[in-house]
């Protein structure tokens, strides 16, 4: 034997005069698993170990590559040549490094964040390239190194050195505190430094060990030998690290470690499972087959947050929450059937399911429940404490348990039954329905009932001299214990429906929890102090209320969607709030128990959860954040990836048909967290929240939008929220040269509608006077009549002659001002000055707004003249008709800061033609922005009563001397407005003719400088 074997012989004898301390007994249960098979991530069933980045998503080396797991959805990133991945690693600077099959490199984001696999094989001299598999790689502050058998890669600033080992292979290499250390077969530790490769002192005696981990033990260096167990080197010495499970990673073989959250140690055995042990070796926990992993090939374990160990098997991955606040009993921990409820008698916790009873038995890793009773009760509904005895309601009757024997009180069925403080009584809910209370005598227990109840009790509470009870149907009710003629009775003395609620003593009261409140019951069993509830969800359902002192209590309630909600709330001055402390829906809940030290236990249909507050839910030093995984356009145009930070794209008008999926950094309950969202310049509300990880938006319009996206998790915390920035294309036919093609045609329509009109009525002039002269050499007897026709015909004709005046000088300018438009267009293209053309383009715009209305008013006007204008009176609701003009207006007062005020009460209604009103409120609003300075305002005020219906138009603007009064509806030339607007002379004569056609009358008030109000007024009809 050499001297080397002899030492380890030496090491270990002494060690093993060390005794194990005696494990502690808990009454924890079984830890909540999450399994990952190979069939939900679709991909090899092998994987071998597993990393976290700094967004909180997960890359495993796996047989087909590199899978990548964000919390809600599954990738795989493959390997040059489809290789497989044995070990992943991040730098410090968020780089993944991978080794595989006879190949070693990189992953890297494209410009859209899609992973990627980059080999550094290019950078290696060929002659080293047959070194068979990189089974781990190593990173420091400094370096990088790929661990083969054959060889040691070290990369520095983009440069491989190469290192041999002494004489037969490397085994093994891992990081701690900064410094990579490895195995050189047949010599020793060693570990890697800016000068090379190092031997470790003392470290020679494992020359002749399989080494597979080490770790970092306060200022030691932790050796976790596969077949001989663990070692502490320090200093140039080496000692046995005795625990209590030496036998069994001894036996099952190390094959993995990591150091956990807590500060204590995980060791995964290749064949058996998982070992969690503290710093002094004792155990605190296993993790195998019976706690539902699945039993084949533990390769690796490694924990990245406050509860969950990642264990990565030969088949799939486990996710075990090692250091949650939760823990579970099943069919695996012996619990059968659907649970009733829980208490603890005398030291330990006991258990009903409605077939039998339970006890639980401790464990120093895990406890276990055994059923004690082997009589048939049929059905177990609750249990209570009577003085030293054990209540038990069953099918069967009212039944007493003293550690030894079972004892029938009534053989009648009682479904609830709770103990009266003074051990006298009993209250109990009777068969499937009814109240009843047990009162002891010396010949036992008396039963009395409340007559007229029959709905099933879900609970009683006792106060003072009164019982209140909650029934399954949300009767809550009060009740005393009268006396006649020495016969005991129950009396009603008040009852409530108040829906799906509990009960619970808070001090000297009752509380009561109801859907949507909370309230106490006072002396006289009146309702009072009434408030809201304040949860993190709405309650649809009521199941339990449990105090657990100071104000303070849990509360389980179903939503809408059925998801159970167990919250921990507290009661103040405002009634129930939530705190933030919350779990999820683990199962649905029977009834709950607030144990000593901060326990609950909470039992249903899922079996018993233990529930221990001391320890956080979640890791308290990493923010809660949400990040946008992934845009999707069309059906498979990716965008960007993985969260990465992209630039703001611009999508094609008629291609808008996208998806945003999302993930939050948090894996602690990935499916109890819920989402909300919205889209910006499409939608500014928040959505619901939601667990689906996914939203689809289809046929977004042309514009600028932001899609927002927050999380919240299984406490209730709200992530940070984050954004992307992106643009929806215009159409071709909304683009600016496309408007320059619609002004031009309109301004040859206008021309040549023009055109039509003036030739029609020089014809109308022609005929006329044709006419009159005719008439006149015909009838001379009838001159007196044809006198008056010729004055009548000589005025209209003045009318005409002055409308001509008028449109021949008012379309002068602005058909002039185009032509001098086209001709500057025409000169800045050439000139190739696109933003002179752009401004030409917009007065254009406003000289054709300009003809156009001058145009509406004339033909207006025409038909009118010609009788052609036709009347239809209807009723009119005048507050959203007025809205509808002021809103279209309202641009034009824009361009000079006018605001334009609508004052009235809603209601009122007119009747009149809907056209031929619109154009004389149009005309009058249009006068009114005309004719007002720069920042003031125009109101347009509307009342109606019996009789009739009143608008008013009114401004502050230049307004109208007296003189010009008495002509204001005459045809006249028009006038400039406050801007030099023109206008067309036209309006008010339009608005006089149309408000009288509805039988309507208007009126003109105005002063100098002051502003001017017209009033319009219809009779009501």
């Amino acid at each position: 034997m050499s001297l080397i074997k002899l030492a380890v012989v030496f090491l270990v004898i002494r060690a093993a005069i060390f005794s194990s301390s005696f494990a502690q007994v808990n009454e924890k249960g079984l830890p909540f698993i999450d399994y990952y098979a190979p069939s939900d991530y679709r991909a090899g069933s092998f994987n071998f170990n597993v990393i976290r980045d700094s967004l909180g998503i997960y890359y495993f080396s796996n047989d087909d590559g590199v899978l990548v797991y964000n919390g809600l959805d599954w990738n795989l990133i493959r390997i040059a040549d489809e290789k497989t991945a044995f070990w992943l690693q991040q730098d410090s600077k968020g780089t993944i490094y991978v080794g595989a099959t006879g190949e070693f490199g990189y992953l890297k984001s494209s410009e859209s964040g899609r992973m990627s696999y980059v080999s550094l094989m290019d950078k290696l001299d060929t002659e080293y390239h047959e070194f068979g598999v990189v089974w781990e790689v190593a990173c420091t502050s400094r370096e990088t190194i790929f661990r083969s058998k054959k060889y040691i890669f070290r990369l520095v600033d983009d440069e491989i050195t190469v290192f041999h080992p002494t004489s037969k292979e490397f085994d093994v290499a891992f990081t701690v505190r900064d410094t990579v250390y490895s195995r050189d077969v047949e010599h020793g530790l060693v570990y890697f430094s800016e000068e090379g490769m190092h031997r470790v002192p003392g470290g020679e005696i494992f020359a002749d060990m399989k080494v597979n981990i080490f770790l970092p033990y306060g200022d030691k260096l932790l050796v976790g030998s596969r077949y001989d167990g663990l070692y502490l080197v320090a200093d140039g010495k080496v000692e046995v690290f005795q625990t209590e499970a030496d036998d069994f990673l001894k036996k099952y073989k190390i094959y993995h470690g990591c150091v956990t959250y807590d500060g204590n140690y995980a060791f995964a055995a290749y064949t058996k499972g998982v070992v969690v042990l503290d710093p002094s070796g004792k155990q605190l926990q296993m993790l195998d087959e019976t706690s539902g992993l699945i039993d084949y090939q533990y390769l690796f374990v490694g924990m990245y947050d406050a509860n969950n160990l990642w264990i990565a098997n030969g088949v799939g991955t486990s996710k075990v929450k090692v250091l949650s606040p939760l823990s579970y009993f099943d069919r695996r921990r012996g619990l059968i059937d659907v649970g009733s409820d829980i208490i603890r008698y005398k030291g330990s916790i006991y258990a009903s399911t409605l077939r039998a009873l339970y006890k639980l038995d401790q464990s120093p890793n895990a406890a276990r429940f055994s059923r004690f009773n082997q009589q048939d009760f049929n059905e177990v509904y609750s249990l209570d404490l009577l003085e030293d005895k054990m209540l038990i309601a069953t099918q069967k009757g009212l039944i007493t348990y003293d550690n030894s024997n079972f004892e029938v009180i009534s053989p009648l069925p009682v479904h609830y039954a709770k103990v009266a403080r003074d051990q006298t009584k009993i209250f109990c809910g009777t068969g499937e329905i009814g109240l009843g209370v047990y009162l002891r005598s010396e010949n036992g227990w008396n039963l009395i009932k409340l007559s007229g109840m029959n709905e099933p009790i879900n609970k009683v509470v006792e106060i003072n001299d009164k019982i209140v009870f909650m029934t399954k149907y949300g009767t809550l009710g009060v009740v005393s214990i009268k006396s006649n003629n020495n016969m005991p009775y129950l009396k009603l003395e008040e009852q409530y429906s108040i829906g799906s609620s509990d009960i619970v003593l808070a001090g000297d009261r009752v509380l009561v929890v109801s859907r949507t409140s909370s309230f106490f019951l006072d002396d006289e069993n009146q309702i009072v102090d009434q408030q809201p509830l304040r949860l993190s969800n709405t309650p649809a359902k009521i199941k339990q209320l449990v105090g657990i002192g100071d104000g303070k209590y849990w509360l389980s309630y179903q939503d809408n969607m059925r998801i159970n909600y167990n919250e921990h709330v507290t009661l103040g001055e405002n009634g129930i709030s939530a705190t933030g402390l919350a779990f999820g829906s683990h199962f649905h809940v029977s009834s709950s128990f607030a144990d000593t030290d901060d326990v609950i236990w909470f039992i249903g249909d899922g079996g018993v959860v233990r529930y221990d507050q001391k320890i956080p839910i979640q890791n308290p030093n990493e923010s809660f954040k949400c990040h946008i995984d992934k845009m999707i356009w069309g059906k498979d145009s990716l965008i960007f990836e993985n969260g990465f930070n992209v630039s703001s794209v611009k999508l094609p008008y008629d291609k808008t048909d996208i998806r945003f999926t999302f993930f939050t950094n948090e894996n602690n309950a990935a499916g109890e967290t819920s989402f909300q969202y919205r889209l910006v310049g499409r939608e500014g509300e928040w959505s619901d929240w939601s667990r689906e990880f996914k939203k689809d938006y289809t046929d977004l319009s042309a514009g600028e939008y932001i899609f927002h996206v927050r999380a919240k998790n299984a406490i209730n915390q709200i992530s940070e929220v984050d954004a992307y920035h992106f643009f929806v294309q215009k159409p071709w036919y909304l683009t600016n040269w496309s408007i320059f093609g619609y002004i031009v045609f309109l301004v040859a329509l206008v021309y040549g509608i023009f055109k039509i009109r003036m030739t029609s009525l020089e014809q109308a002039k022609n005929k006329l006077e044709k006419l009159i002269s005719k008439r006149t050499a015909e009838v001379e007897a009838q001159k007196r009549d044809i006198e008056v026709q010729r004055l009548v015909l000589q005025n209209a004709n003045d009318t005409k002659n002055q409308l001509f005046s008028i449109i021949g000088h008012d379309l002068r300018s602005p058909l002039n001002s185009l032509q001098g438009l086209t001709d500057l267009i025409h000169h800045y293209q050439v000139e190739q000055q696109p933003e002179m053309v752009d401004e030409m383009v917009n007065h254009m715009a406003d000289s054709v707004k300009r003809l156009r209305h001058l145009l509406d008013n004339l033909l207006t006007w025409a038909m009118n003249q010609s009788g052609n204008f036709k009347i239809n009176p209807e009723l009119i609701k005048i507050d959203y008709f007025l809205q509808e003009i002021v809103s279209v207006l309202k641009e034009s007062a824009k361009s000079k800061k006018i605001n334009i005020e609508l004052r009235g009460s809603s209601g009122c209604l007119i009747h009149a033609d809907r056209n031929s009103l619109s154009t004389v409120i149009r005309n009058l609003i249009n006068n009114a922005i005309k004719f007002s300075q720069e920042g003031s305002a125009i109101y347009v005020e509307y009342s109606c009563d019996h009789q009739k219906t009143t608008i008013k138009i009114i401004d502050h603007g230049v307004g109208i001397s007296s003189d010009k009064l008495e002509e204001i509806f005459e045809l006249t030339h028009s006038t400039y407005g406050t801007n030099n607007e023109k206008g067309t002379g036209l309006g008010l004569v339009l608005v006089n003719e149309f408000v009288a056609l509805n039988d309507g009358s208007i009126h003109v008030s105005s002063e100098l400088g002051s502003g001017t109000t017209f009033t319009l007024e219809f009779p009501n009809k």
